[in-house]
């Protein structure tokens, strides 16, 4: 089989692999990663307020660390074209370009086929390729940046470094090195001529003057436009920080372990020990080490495969491949074993990137589920699992974040604002004022800049919440039964709070919360299908102030009793609980067949729409009372999947009727 049979295969099985995983439950491609829409949102304003920032009239802020994307999406509002399609799209593109950029490498070798071949496997750079994120880009960047390097192109170098520092902040990483590698260890035929010779080293080195003087700019511009020198990504890295830096490694030890590359790793620094590494792969490790360095030092982030170490990746299988290929030259004996390493490594990284479940006859849902699961310091910090059931969790989330921003659009106001932990999609769909809770997308009060998108940000969240937004999100989904109704608060607090989930500051931020109530809306089952509801609601918090809660009215006409409910509101979903205490105090419930039951509370209807009512009143139940009956009727609105009595639970006042 030839050279050119094998990189067409290789570029195949990197495109299956990315339709593959990259899909939600029912099959459909899957939207990109919640970070991405704020640089969809960002590029949009740009086009349309004429600034990239994130609430257009504030003050100037950073709220997304790579430029040249925010610049795609404006791209793309401009053209009128899908920013999500055209960023997935260019994704798509920078992936396999960078599979072809590696088979350059080695040109006359098979053994140069190991490292476009280890990057088709590779669930990270497969998920990187449709995420939405800049992180293909910089992937292809990267690889062609060490290419030029290696051959000797200096313009090449110069652009591709200049777009990298404008795509990834680690980009200015990676020119410093090269920079240093082109003194210390330059690769063949680059190192000085003789005298006399056309091209003088510092024609080559004149390469990094362009990226670095895009860097200097970049600070004058921040420094003009905000007062800031350095970026929210840069600051912390100079702040002394050893849990978040415990936490990085944590990070990059998940991905040796659970990604499928662990004992591709392990020959690596034994390959490296034994000297058995050759000069061009100890150069590609030389980034390598550059770059996860910088996401170590930053404590790593919370998106699915490994986002954050993708842009170095190919030259990590580069590196790989040329100590296989030194081990392959020495030891003849040694070929069969290198294949059979690879079959296996590439094995494992499938097994990462399938979602866990038996093998045929093999019981192997079980021990998959536990590899791709996070545990300790890393797992409190970033509790998504590891690979493909990460990405599910991500794209679940993402769709779940979407569908509210569609209903925020479409059913709120337009000078409502919204206060959330999760602010890419919810700002981009909703285009309303979005605050992010934890002062990445937008900066808190007080405070000079943004928080960085890396490692897990620690915030005032009582002072956060003095904004007083109309809407918070503060929790995905439903709030199961079983759980207590600060369950969500703790976990809340445990994550981003300065000062912890301490009983006390539960309390502090109940008091907070007073002026809101939860209510359930009803948002679409799909964000480009808004038409039709989902089957389970959207809780959030709403500000009692504005003065949406229903009011129930109880009605009796002769023997029968109604419930009727005028709102003014948007729709929003609730279960209605009808309860009859009579004189001695005991209780029964209305149940929806019309019949009396004592015990615990009952709904006599669930899942009510309420919509605005205008004029007319909502008709919500016809019953009669219980036989003989002398007490007090009550009457109640509460959330879907909440206990009638429960606290929280509450949508708006009670209605109550004497009876004798």
């Amino acid at each position: 089989m030839n050279r050119g049979t094998v990189v067409f295969l290789a570029l195949a099985l990197l495109l299956a692999h990315t339709l593959a995983i990259h899909q939600t439950p029912d099959g459909a491609f899957a939207e990109p990663y919640e970070i991405a829409h704020v640089s969809f949102r960002l590029g949009r304003n740009l086009v349309h307020d004429g600034s990239a920032l994130w609430n257009p009239g504030g003050a100037p802020a950073e709220s997304y660390p790579s430029p040249l994307w925010v610049l795609v999406g404006a791209v793309s509002a401009r053209l009128y074209l899908g920013p999500t399609v055209i960023a997935q799209a260019l994704g798509f593109a920078s992936a396999l370009a960078t599979a072809v950029v590696l088979a350059w490498f080695s040109p006359k070798r098979s053994a140069g086929l190991i490292a476009p071949l280890l990057l088709a496997a590779s669930g990270s750079a497969a998920a990187a390729a449709a995420s939405g994120t800049e992180m293909a880009l910089a992937m292809l960047l990267v690889t062609l940046a060490f290419l030029a390097f290696e051959r000797g192109a200096r313009r090449t170098l110069a652009l591709v470094l200049t777009l990298l520092v404008l795509t990834r902040p680690e980009g200015l990483a990676c020119a410093l090195v090269l920079l240093g590698l082109r003194f210390v260890a330059p690769p063949e035929g680059a190192a000085a001529p003789p005298h006399g010779a056309a091209a003088p080293p510092r024609a080559r080195r004149s390469a990094f003057g362009l990226p670095l003087f895009v860097v200097a700019g970049t600070l004058v511009v921040r420094k003009l436009a905000t007062g800031l020198w350095l970026s929210p990504f840069a600051a912390p890295l100079l702040e002394f920080d050893p849990e978040r830096w415990q936490l990085g490694l944590l990070y990059l030890w998940g991905f040796v372990c659970a990604s499928g590359f662990g004992l591709l790793a392990a020959v690596l620094v034994l390959s490296l020990a034994l000297g058995r590494t050759s000069p061009m792969g100890r150069r590609a490790l030389a980034l390598v080490a550059a770059w996860w360095g910088v996401v170590v030092v930053s404590g790593g982030d919370d998106q699915p495969f490994w986002n954050a170490l993708v842009p170095v990746l190919p030259l990590f299988f580069l590196a790989v491949q040329e100590s296989l290929r030194e081990w392959m030259d020495r030891e003849a004996r040694l070929v069969h074993a290198v294949w059979a390493l690879l079959a296996l490594t590439m094995v494992g990284s499938f097994l990462a990137s399938k979602v866990p479940g038996d093998v045929g006859p093999l019981r192997l849902e079980q021990p998959l589920t536990a590899w791709q699961t996070p545990s300790g310091a890393l797992a409190r910090a970033y509790p998504s699992s590891f690979g493909r059931l990460g990405l599910l969790e991500e794209i679940r989330t993402v769709e779940h974040l979407r569908t509210l921003g569609v209903f925020l659009r479409d059913r709120v106001s337009e000078d409502t604002s919204i206060q959330t932990l999760w602010p890419g999609a919810i700002g981009y769909l909703s285009r309303k004022e979005v605050l992010d809770l934890a002062g990445r997308a937008w900066p808190l009060p007080g405070a000079k800049r943004t928080n960085s998108w890396r490692g897990v940000p620690r915030v005032d969240v009582l002072a956060a919440l003095a904004r007083e937004a109309d809407y918070l999100v503060p929790f995905l989904g439903t709030l199961p039964e079983a759980d207590a109704p600060t369950d969500f608060l703790r976990a809340w607090l445990e994550r981003y709070d300065v000062v912890g989930a301490t009983d006390e500051r539960v309390r502090e931020l109940l008091m907070a919360l007073r002026g809101y109530e939860l209510v359930s809306v009803p948002v679409p089952i799909k964000s480009r299908n808004p038409r039709v509801p989902s089957e389970r609601p959207f809780p959030i918090l709403r500000r009692k102030e504005l003065r949406l809660a229903p009011d129930l009215e109880l009605v009796r006409q002769g023997d029968e009793l109604r419930v009727l409910a005028r709102h003014e509101g948007h729709q929003q979903v609730v279960d209605l609980c009808v309860c009859f205490t009579d004189a001695a105090g005991a209780s029964s419930y209305l149940r929806p067949t019309g019949d009396w039951e004592d015990g615990p509370a009952v709904d006599a209807r669930t899942s009510l729409l309420l919509f605005p009512s205008g004029q007319r009143a909502l008709h919500l139940v016809r019953f009669r009372a219980p036989a003989a009956a002398t007490g007090t009727l009550t009457a109640w609105l509460h959330n879907p999947g909440m206990r009638p009595d429960a606290p929280l639970a509450g949508v708006g006042a009670p209605v109550s009727l004497e009876l004798r």
